[in-house]
């Protein structure tokens, strides 16, 4: 007896199309903006390049928890800030 195929599931939205994830560059953004800092003032805080922030800011390149702490004590914030912020931005 032949297989008959299994209908296919659609594919998952991937979470860097989700428009959530937009709050979360424009909090990343807003954060350092709001620290009066340039690029390259945070990119020096945090031992990069200003091409990182840059990359981070436009979501092409994703960061991790440890990142997001150290973006927002770069920037005098916390991560329960970063937190909020980001929070704020998805209602």
């Amino acid at each position: 007896m032949p297989k008959t195929p299994r209908p296919r599931k659609p594919a998952a939205q991937k979470s860097q199309s989700r428009p959530e994830n937009q709050a979360v560059l424009d909090a990343l953004r807003a954060m350092r903006e709001e620290a009066d800092l340039l690029q390259a003032e945070l990119a020096a805080r945090l031992g990069r390049s200003q091409s990182y922030v840059s990359s981070a800011e436009r979501g092409v390149i994703r960061l991790d928890a440890v990142q997001l702490a150290d973006w927002a004590e770069a920037c005098g914030n916390t991560l329960t800030g970063l937190a909020n912020a980001i929070e704020a931005g998805w209602r």
